[in-house]
């Protein structure tokens, strides 16, 4: 027998298909294509999916796990001998041997499929009958799309998928209820399946009584576990030394530390308001920002860019949906399976996260906002109007209380700043693009209605329970 060991230095990939092969240009078919097959195995944490209809788009598909593997695809020329006294008999002799790659990833198909929903319903004579023609068009050339267009279309509106997991897990049911009384009936039966982790921080809303003046123990446990109690601490103190309050993105574009050092340090050193005019800001501990006037040029300005046409593309958003994956098309983050072998190269793991600009907290009448949303803080607004605004603020009264929604600056005082600050947009933008105008860029809150703007800053501890009480001082 003889074994060819030159070949085998190519590298493969193996997808192990749930089915017999009879025609692969069929088969490539179900999995999207050769271009499909290379942008998944491209992607880490993707899931290659399978249709078994690949022409309806209604299919819902099966998706394949890539897991690490150490195979080698082998090319084996066999010579088979028929015994002419019995013709049942083969004799086979293995002429040759060729190694042919080495497959290092394997996706395989071991979750259930979704449930498959027909665009059909029962007709007249009472037999089913496809709803495809009226949901999806034969021919989009000349006047035929417009044809369909004004025909009448039946409700066929499934969901993105029908199962939230595609794999099989022991649950067992059990009726709990944690409740201080026998006849207390609040509370939701059905809760979170964990309480979401907040990193020991302290929230509090504006109508809280006292703020606090300490941070939890946990908190400054976790400092020393995670080895930020030094130099990292020293800075953030300083920081709320010289201001009192400051914003997540301020303080990343300041002292230059990520979001995963932040998380930890900022609970150690302040409180987070949730409500108020000095909502999603971080604020010093035994500091109330409601008992001083001078915090006024602390507090919240959301600021968000109104504008027609494809004005708002020159401005990115904090959060896209255009490439929104459902939970089915990408795996969760395992441990990583042990392969013999040492050779075998290891995932590398990019940082897609790109770099802050060390001004992107502040408004510059030279520069185009980060984001299509922003909070600022009015004195992080270097607009030369908004700032003989605030010098020009008269003296707070005595025994004048802050307002819940206006805080300590008078009525409209924000929406004269959004148009202050969208004049200065328009004329940024006005230098990149040539466009025209139609109507006003900004309008109220009420006949607002995009979604890819109105969720608040993402911060690291969102939908957690306020503190109103626990851990405060006068």
């Amino acid at each position: 027998m003889e074994v060819n060991k030159d070949q085998g230095s190519q590298e493969l990939v193996c997808i192990e298909y749930p089915g017999i092969v009879n025609n692969v240009d069929k088969m490539l078919d179900t999995l999207g294509g050769l271009h499909e097959v290379s942008m998944v195995y491209s992607e880490r944490n993707r899931r290659l999916e399978l249709r078994f209809r690949p022409d309806d788009i209604y299919c819902k598909p099966a998706c394949g796990d890539r897991s690490k593997t150490n195979g080698i695809l082998l090319k084996a020329k066999v010579l088979r001998k028929k015994n002419r006294m019995n013709s049942e008999e083969e004799e086979t002799i293995v002429k040759s041997i060729e190694i042919i790659g080495r497959a290092t990833t394997t996706f395989k198909f071991k979750s259930s499929c979704d449930f498959q929903f027909l665009p059909m319903e029962i007709g007249e004579n009472g037999k089913m009958e496809s709803l495809r023609h009226t949901l999806i068009p034969s021919r989009v050339d000349g006047d035929h799309i417009l044809k369909w267009l004004e025909e009448p279309c039946k409700y066929f509106l499934p969901p993105a998928a029908f199962s939230r997991i595609d794999s099989m897990s022991n649950n067992t049911y059990s009726y709990r209820r944690e409740a201080k009384s026998e006849h207390d009936t609040s509370g939701a039966l059905i809760g979170r399946t964990r309480k979401r982790r907040s990193g020991h921080a302290i929230f509090v809303s504006f109508n809280v009584p006292n703020v606090p003046v300490k941070p939890r123990e946990k908190a400054l446990k976790f400092l020393e576990l995670k080895m930020l109690s030094g130099h990292q601490l020293e800075t953030v103190q300083k920081c709320f030394k010289e201001r009192p309050i400051w914003s997540k993105l301020a303080l990343m574009c300041t002292t230059g530390f990520q979001q995963d050092h932040l998380k930890y340090l900022l609970p150690a050193v302040a409180y987070y308001f949730v409500t108020g005019p000095f909502r999603i800001m971080w604020v010093r501990f035994g500091y109330d920002p409601r008992k001083d006037p001078n915090s006024r040029i602390y507090q919240t300005l959301d600021y968000r860019i109104r504008a027609p046409g494809g004005l708002l593309n020159l401005v990115k958003a904090k959060r896209s949906y255009a490439n929104c994956l459902l939970p089915s098309k990408s795996s969760h983050s395992t441990a990583k399976s042990v392969v013999i072998g040492s050779d075998v190269p290891p995932d590398e793991v990019s940082d897609t996260t790109g770099p802050i600009a060390p001004d992107a907290f502040k408004f510059l009448t030279t520069k185009i906002p980060a984001a299509r949303q922003m909070f600022y803080q009015y004195c992080d607004v270097k607009a030369p109007e908004i700032e003989t605004m605030l010098a020009r603020l008269p003296k707070v009264r005595p025994g004048k209380q802050c307002d819940p929604r206006l805080g300590w600056l008078p009525p409209n005082f924000d929406n004269q700043c959004r148009e202050i600050i969208n004049g200065h947009v328009i004329k940024l933008l006005k230098k990149e693009v040539k466009f025209s105008v139609h109507g006003e860029m900004y309008k109220d809150e009420e006949e607002i209605d995009d979604s890819s703007d109105d969720a608040r800053w993402e911060e690291e501890f969102d939908d957690e329970d306020v503190d109103n009480e626990s851990e405060t001082g006068g």
